[in-house]
């Protein structure tokens, strides 16, 4: 079942929950599909940052700590004590945030086209790069320059359009806000200590996320997996949708009593490979 976010909660849900969160540049409908995919086994949350898609006019949230704790008051007005999560990009770091600071309402991770360092992520531009064109240039035009890197045909994926004009939602302020709270992010010797199932995956060839950065954060968590999506970029979920359905139901779904997951998500595929 996929339920909005903005509606009135509708009592205990009848199955376990997934929270699908959107990156910078992006919004909740970009999971309209993996939502739908996932709807009949799970109760499917994919909620709008303040600040973006159909929460545009709400006041931004300004740190990584801001972000994780509405992802669990959002949890708590669903009455989901414990969720999975998936995070992408920006998201990530939020992901990572709950699992170190909030490992008793996790379930089970997937930390998508992410990192654990900023400095050493591999993005295409810094953040005070970005936000200074964000002031120079203005949403329409930032948001076009940065979601043709996450397709490996550029403006020509079929997908490009609509990617864009939901990043086009994104407010100012808020993707402002978004920079401020990702500058600096580096949780990389905090990961150690997660004991939550988690995967980690990564468009072989995103812009976003350096392959090498992908292998160290899922090597930072002990027993996480790492799933490289050959022929995709940042936008993976999109350009390889079948791939990243299947894998994503594969993983949610690997009901384990211990810190393992199911044994083929810790195989480690060399580049242009996916583990399954």
């Amino acid at each position: 079942m996929r339920v909005d976010d903005t509606a009135t909660p509708p009592g205990e849900p009848a199955h376990e929950a997934v929270i699908l969160l959107h990156g910078f540049c992006s919004s909740a409908r970009t999971w309209d599909r993996v939502a739908a995919s996932l709807q009949e086994a799970f109760t499917v949350l994919t909620p709008d940052w303040p600040g973006f898609g159909a929460r545009r006019a709400e006041p931004p949230l300004r740190s990584i700590d801001a972000m994780a704790r509405h992802v669990l008051g959002l949890a708590d007005r669903y009455r989901l004590r414990r969720f999975h999560v998936v995070g992408h990009s920006m998201s990530g770091f939020v992901v990572q945030h709950l699992l170190i600071h909030h490992p008793e309402r996790v379930g089970r991770a997937v930390l998508y086209g992410t990192f654990s360092s900023l400095a050493e992520g591999g993005r295409f531009e810094s953040v005070d790069e970005t936000a200074a064109r964000l002031q120079r240039e203005g949403i329409e035009r930032t948001v076009e320059r940065i979601v043709a890197t996450w397709f490996l045909a550029g403006p020509r994926d079929p997908d490009f359009a609509d990617a864009v004009r939901q990043g086009s939602q994104m407010a100012l302020d808020a993707a402002l806000a978004a920079m401020v709270a990702c500058r600096g992010f580096d949780v990389a010797s905090q990961l150690g200590g997660v004991r939550s199932p988690v995967l980690v995956v990564v468009g072989e060839r995103d812009q976003t996320v350096r392959l090498e950065a992908a292998v160290d954060l899922a090597r930072r968590i002990p027993g996480a997996g790492l799933a490289v999506l050959p022929h995709a970029a940042h936008a993976a979920h999109l350009e390889r949708a079948e791939l990243f359905d299947l894998l994503l139901a594969q993983f949610l779904s690997a009901h384990t009593a211990k810190r393992a997951t199911a044994a083929s998500f810790h195989e480690r595929p060399t580049p242009g490979s996916c583990g399954h």
